[in-house]
């Protein structure tokens, strides 16, 4: 909006965005030789020298489950270069032409070390992903995905956590191997992993990677899928962020959602999540999400849930820094486990407590009451009429409605408001005056209706005199509307107050009344519940309803639309 242009000269420069990544902690146990393994969540100094410097690890193998899906390669004649995919990156210690740089989470790697160790770290979680091949030209010769296990436990049946897969169960002939720590820098062995011992289930373990035919190609990084963003983000000028959440395997689950506290200690933010719907008449509600509160979704195959959560911003603390972990959970047997970061940006607030100061704006009316309406109803106009609109909020949390305002910088850097542009002091320099055509000229301030709420629902009403200067009724050199005969014999129009009269008897002119009514809604709906919050562009949006009593003599005009507001001056009181 043009009118906004002109006031950011007031505004001072935002403050640096503050951004907490929340952190998992992960442990590597490895054997001495080579070791298979499913990184959760990558570390803030992925690269391979610094994440392994002063180990015994001297060999990494990262599997690259889509390489089959990589672009195709072409020469400088343009003829296709036919050449496998390159399903493993490597880091060897010590050699330049390593073609792996970095560990990233969520991916299935080969480790050798020369003793066994441990690595402690913190990381950033991801959600797994892997696409499967089935590429066999004999029986004895099939390609093996190597496949993570992303559970906290140490005994899963295998069937359980690959069986819904296109891995298969293990009675339809397909295989899986363990790798062997013992072996030696040439190559791991595999052992055969799908049998347990004494006829027994066969078990694999959470944080270890497996290698295992296919019965079919495609995606299915296990039974829960994470689609869309890969956590929890709130943008810094964002109060609603969410998290998308498929039911991958064949059977019905129920999964298991639990925020949890960062291990690199940020706060955990004020964050509520929306509940569902009970019917279709049933409004939505919101509750509270707290550390170790846990909730469950029940999902048929190939369902998707999305959790909707909201963060109240007027609660962060500028020197502080949020963030936490979503972690879901199949309740089944499959015991699989994700956790994806709640990353929060948020931009620091100042000292003039939100949401004091100037806001200024535009109302779009779209809707419009018949002239002859006997119950006026807003319905669709044949345009948009927009006018900019002013309102300042004080410390006491005073709102009020501005026809014109006057706003500069004196000289100790305060900001301030005035009524009028005659009555700034000399130490404030260069103040500009606004203003708006909403409003007469001769009700320049009004306030807001007692019990009226900024964010909330708030309301205005103001009345154009007989005699204001701007009354559309009003002409000085008209014979029938003279303002001085009081012959006028008709009827007093509806919502008419007769103390603004000057005259005992009604004079030909009459007052025009006012009811200008804000609402916060949810996306621009008066359906959807008030759901209000602070963002840091500082900028509002809802529904506006405007009532004109006068115009007419029969009935109230009445109109409709959607307003947008930003805080553009913080300046305390109105002086």
């Amino acid at each position: 909006m043009k009118h906004v242009t002109k006031y950011l000269s007031l505004l001072s420069m935002l403050p640096m965005v503050a951004v907490a990544v929340p952190h998992v902690s992960e442990t590597l146990n490895l054997a001495k030789g080579w070791n298979a393994v499913y990184i959760e969540s990558t570390a803030d100094n992925p690269s391979c020298e610094e994440f392994f410097r002063d180990t015994p690890v001297i060999g990494v193998a990262a599997y690259q489950s889509d390489a089959d899906a990589s672009t195709a390669q072409y020469d400088s004649s343009g003829n296709e270069i036919l050449q496998a995919p390159i399903s493993y990156l490597q880091w060897i210690r010590g050699e330049n032409a390593s073609t792996l740089s970095a560990i990233i989470g969520g991916t299935a790697y080969l480790l050798y070390a020369t003793n066994a160790t441990t690595i402690a770290f913190q990381g950033v979680p991801c959600a797994p992903k892997i696409t499967w091949h089935k590429v066999s030209s004999t029986e004895t010769n099939e390609f093996l995905n190597l496949a993570g296990v992303s559970s906290a436990s140490n005994s899963i049946p295998l069937n359980a956590y690959f069986g819904d897969g296109p891995f298969g169960t293990v009675t339809t002939g397909r295989a899986i191997y363990s790798i062997s720590g013992e072996d030696t820098e040439e190559g791991p062995t595999m052992k055969d992993a799908g049998k347990g011992a004494f006829g027994r289930p066969a078990m694999i373990t959470g944080g270890k990677a497996y290698a295992l035919t296919a019965t079919r190609a495609g995606e299915w990084p296990g039974v829960i899928g994470i689609q869309g963003n890969d956590g929890v983000q709130f943008s810094s000028d964002g109060n609603y962020a969410s998290l998308k959440v498929k039911n991958r395997s064949a059977t019905a689950r129920d999964f298991r959602f639990t925020m949890e506290r960062s291990a690199s200690g940020e706060e955990l933010p004020p964050i509520s999540r929306q509940l569902p719907r009970v019917d279709a008449i049933s409004e939505l509600q919101w509750t509270n999400v707290e550390e170790a509160v846990s909730w469950t979704v029940s999902l048929d195959p190939d369902d998707v849930t999305e959790q909707v959560f909201s963060i109240d911003r007027s609660q962060l603390d500028a020197a502080k820094e949020y963030g936490a972990i979503l972690t879901v959970e199949d309740l089944g047997g499959s015991k699989m486990r994700v956790r994806v970061p709640i990353i929060v940006e948020h931009v620091s607030q100042d000292t003039v407590a939100y949401p004091v100061g100037l806001w200024i704006g535009e109302i779009a009316l779209t809707q419009v009451s018949g002239l002859n309406d006997e119950t006026p109803t807003p319905v669709k106009a044949g345009g948009t009429l927009k006018m900019n609109v002013m309102m300042h909020i004080d410390t006491n949390g005073t709102c009020r409605l501005l026809q014109r305002v006057a706003a500069g910088v004196d000289t100790n850097g305060v900001a301030r408001l005035f009524r009028e542009l005659s009555s700034v002091p000399a130490e404030v320099e260069s103040a500009k005056r606004f203003s708006t055509v909403m409003m007469s000229v001769d009700t320049p301030v009004v306030e807001a209706a007692e019990g009226s709420e900024f964010g909330d629902e708030i309301g205005f009403s103001w009345a154009i005199a007989p005699d204001a200067r701007d009354n559309p009724f009003r002409h000085a050199w008209h014979p029938d509307h003279d303002g001085k005969k009081a012959d006028y014999s008709g009827d007093l129009p509806a919502g008419d107050d007769f103390e603004l009269y000057k005259n005992p008897i009604k004079p030909e002119l009459w007052s025009i009344t006012n009811k200008f009514t804000l609402s916060w809604h949810e996306q621009a709906n008066k359906a959807l519940p008030v759901h209000y919050q602070y963002n840091a562009s500082e900028t509002t949006t809802g529904i506006v309803e405007w009532e004109v009593r006068g115009l007419t003599a029969k009935s109230p005009i009445v109109s409709s639309g959607v307003f947008a507001l930003r805080r553009v001056f913080k300046a305390k009181e109105l002086e």
